[in-house]
């Protein structure tokens, strides 16, 4: 091993250990679905957990605004509504039409409304904002969506999905899902 290879090694386990409580108490804080369906955003949603978890709380604030969005949209289409409308106004609809619960809207809004373009853009402004705060609530608001969209029980030994459209269910009965520890 040369020096800077050393030098690294030292600095990711000091930084590991000096960080590691303060990790296990923000992966306790929050709860996220421990099983949903393989989607084209699963992985992003379980990394926005890792990174709220190590503490990466501007990351977790884009990466969740992103995520937000991106199950918006998915809800849209697995209902038959065109997608490319503005999220907000997705949303709205959602509600109008009771496809998903007042809660889940409210956490979706507020999600929306998470100083998203300041965030986006790296506006100035940006740093006034309580980041930590933006990337926990975010981080919560995802784990109550994701629980209410990916509801599900255990039927015989199996997965049942509550809402089975938002799940890719095989004529066999068997889909594919990430586990998530919790």
């Amino acid at each position: 091993m040369n020096s800077d290879e050393l030098t690294v090694r030292h600095y990711l386990k000091s930084r590991f250990e000096t960080t590691f409580e303060e990790r296990v108490q923000r992966a306790l804080e929050v709860r996220q679905q421990s099983i949903v369906p393989h989607h084209h955003f699963t992985w992003a949603s379980t990394e926005c957990i890792y990174l709220y978890r190590d503490g990466y709380f501007m990351a977790t604030a884009m990466a969740t605004q992103a995520l937000n969005e991106g199950l918006i949209r998915f809800i849209a289409e697995r209902n038959g509504i065109p997608p490319n409308q503005e999220p907000g106004v997705l949303v709205d609809l959602f509600a109008s039409k009771n496809i998903i619960s007042t809660a889940c809207t409210d956490a979706m809004r507020r999600i929306l409304r998470s100083f998203r373009n300041d965030f986006h853009h790296l506006n100035p402004f940006i740093l006034k904002v309580p980041v930590q705060a933006i990337a926990k609530r975010n981080i919560e608001d995802i784990a109550f969506i994701e629980k209410e969209i990916f509801e599900h029980s255990y039927q015989d030994g199996k997965i049942n999905p509550k809402h089975e459209k938002y799940w890719d269910v095989t004529p066999q009965g068997t889909m594919l899902v990430n586990l998530r520890p919790g």
